[in-house]
């Protein structure tokens, strides 16, 4: 996938290109919540809303932590914690400059093999956490479908046609996480062979034949990818479950805490359910990091359980996005510094 050379580069692109999605956030929240921003003086600062932005700040460090934590254990000890904390770092970073449609997971995969792993376990690793990932919103969704109900995950006060096409969407979009779930444990543990077997048959089809070598190149790492987790114990997994159960959980209830910060209760239980249904939508966002569309429809998500405003909405996206295009501008120049001078 990645081809090894004398001088890596990033794939993806300059540093520089965290400009884009940056002024593209930052425009949307500026254009659609400009008066709010005006009034920002206005908002009473109390002892709550301090320890409430400290907690919010405090769940992006668990967050982190946690994947740090999933991506040593998938390493098998082959990364240390500060290797895995830039491994961490440098895959937000590459997420939040390339379309959420695409993510960055192929970049993820160059990351890790520049640090030392094998082309086959790199691929693992990545499917791996991409399945821990589809466990938990396959896992999570029927249960608030089942604690309070499906209403809980569309947004109150549209028309009914914007509500039973976001409810399509959210359930299409669910259905595919299903799917992607299967495939990829077809993939890495049920049936490997069959799967790849079935694979390159689609891609000898006239329609798709164009990219059959292709689909060979990447048939070939998921065996590579399959073989490498052999060794795997139910104790890593359960593990590596866990940790990206607390990861996802922390990712979520940052927006909780920030809310927390204005208002003296939040709908807890339901402003989580809606980051649910908000996640497919900025899925499939062709922006990159989803610039744009999250800061838009962050306010109609949350109708009917929280009144966002802009400050809101720029402090949760500080936290979950710019944050990491900050940190991974800073942190980039210096690594490419220190694996060029490793490969040299």
């Amino acid at each position: 996938m990645f081809k090894s050379k004398e001088k890596d580069t990033f794939p993806g692109g300059h540093r520089y290109k965290a400009f884009i999605p940056t002024i593209m956030g930052l425009g949307a929240i500026f254009y659609l919540y400009g008066d709010d921003l005006v009034e920002v003086n206005d908002i009473v600062f109390s002892y709550r809303s301090a320890w409430a932005l400290a907690g919010a700040i405090g769940l992006v460090v668990i967050r982190d932590l946690a994947y740090m934590a999933r991506v040593k254990i998938l390493s098998m000890g082959q990364f240390n914690w500060r290797t895995s904390l830039h491994v961490v770092l440098l895959w937000e970073f590459a997420s939040a400059i390339t379309p959420s449609v695409i993510g960055g997971s192929p970049i993820a995969i160059f990351i890790m093999k520049r640090e030392g792993m094998t082309l086959g376990r790199s691929v693992a690793t990545v499917l791996a956490t991409s399945l821990m990932d589809e466990l938990f919103y396959v896992f999570v969704v029927p249960i608030f479908v089942f604690v309070i109900g499906t209403e809980v995950f569309i947004p109150e006060g549209l028309s009914e046609t914007a509500q039973l096409s976001i409810q399509s969407v959210f359930w299409t979009g669910y259905s595919i996480h299903c799917v992607l779930t299967l495939l990829i444990l077809c993939v890495l543990f049920i049936s490997p062979k069959r799967t790849r077997e079935i694979f390159l048959t689609l891609f000898r089809m006239r329609l798709l034949r164009r990219w059959k070598h292709w689909a060979e190149t990447l048939t070939d790492e998921w065996m590579h990818a399959s073989e490498s987790l052999k060794g795997a114990t139910a104790t890593m997994w359960l593990k590596t479950l866990g940790v990206t159960f607390v990861s996802w959980t922390s990712r979520f209830l940052i927006l909780n805490a920030v809310l927390y910060i204005f208002f003296d209760s939040v709908q807890n239980v339901e402003v989580f359910a809606r980051q649910l249904s908000l996640w497919i939508a900025m899925l499939v966002s062709p922006t990159p990091g989803a610039s744009g569309i999250a800061e838009f429809s962050l306010p109609i998500f949350m109708q009917g359980v929280a009144l966002v405003g802009g400050v809101s909405v720029l402090v949760w996206r500080i936290l979950t996005y710019f944050i990491y295009l900050i940190i991974g501008s800073i942190l980039l120049p210096r690594w490419l510094m220190k694996i060029n001078t490793k490969s040299s």
